[in-house]
């Protein structure tokens, strides 16, 4: 046991110390029989009110307001303090959370990306205003609802039932008219998980053109290259004669003047993509069009 002794204990001890004392002296002046009255009435008095207090604290345990705590004397005024003081840090502690769940459901509102918040069947537990418009979402009715009942694309519902570990890398769906989603589930927590959306159709389309322009342009220089090879060997393992060499030199010379113009051309393309978009200016368009319809210097403005 410990040394320090509880006041709510110390404050119990001495009222029983000081009722016993009392039918004490009751017993030695009066007779025995009205110290033990005394001391049965004191103690049962005790009883009755430490009963009331225990009601009256399982009444306010029903719906536990800080303001509503009931009042006590002695022993109980520790106990109801110490009732407070906890009521008070688990209001402040809840008001604290729920601070910081309006913030993150703010920050998640601000997101470009869609949000869902998935528990361990995969139901919804919320969903950000970006993923309402990415997988047709309703952020009221479908609380609850099984995402698999609402994204019924074949390739999600595979990936949603994948084990975790195979989970984290995004898979691509088109959902609507040729809309390119890309769709990750992380889990976290127990057993919660986030759904994440992304609109990727211009970049697939970006990516699409990239691998064409590859293929072009790797079409377009093979050409030219593969006529200077020919010529190459040509002229280095057939004796020909000087004008026929002249005509070989000169499709050469045209088929590498065709190739720096390819080369000059991409070099221009990477400037301009590297390049800072030009500044936005305003120009009235009356004045525009009057200007490109007016007739050139030294031209005649009508026509024959």
């Amino acid at each position: 046991m410990s040394s320090e002794v509880s006041p709510i204990y110390t404050r119990a001890l001495s009222l029983l110390v000081a009722l016993a004392l009392v039918a004490l002296g009751a017993g030695f002046f009066a007779g025995a029989a009205w110290g033990w009255a005394l001391f049965s009435a004191g103690l049962l008095m005790a009883v009755a009110y430490h009963v009331r207090m225990l009601a009256r604290v399982a009444r306010w345990f029903l719906k536990p307001l800080a303001e509503d705590l009931p009042e006590g004397r002695g022993s109980w005024d520790e106990v109801l303090r110490a009732l407070h003081r906890h009521e008070r840090d688990s209001a402040r502690r809840s008001e604290a959370l729920a601070d910081a769940l309006a913030r993150f459901r703010r920050a998640a509102q601000a997101l470009p990306d869609g949000v869902v918040i998935l528990d361990a069947e995969n139901r919804i537990e919320w969903c950000n205003d970006t993923s309402v418009s990415h997988l047709g979402l309703d952020p009221r009715n479908d609380l609850g609802q099984p995402i698999a009942n609402l994204v019924r694309e074949p390739a999600f519902v595979e990936y949603l039932a994948a084990p975790e570990p195979a989970m984290p890398a995004p898979i691509f769906v088109t959902l609507g008219r040729d809309t390119v989603y890309s769709l990750q589930i992380i889990p976290y927590g127990e057993a919660q998980k986030l759904l994440l959306s992304r609109d990727v159709t211009q970049a697939q389309r970006v990516e699409t053109m990239r691998r064409d322009f590859v293929a072009n342009v790797s079409h377009e220089l093979r050409t030219p290259l593969t006529v200077l090879v020919g010529f190459l060997e040509t002229v280095r393992e057939l004796k020909l004669d000087p004008q026929r060499v002249r005509d070989y030199l000169g499709m050469m010379q045209n088929q590498a003047s065709r190739m720096h113009r390819i080369i000059e051309d991409l070099l221009t393309l990477s400037q301009l993509e590297s390049a800072p978009p030009p500044a936005a200016e305003r120009v009235r368009a009356p004045w525009a069009m009057a200007s490109s319809s007016a007739p050139l210097e030294g031209t005649s403005a009508t026509t024959s």
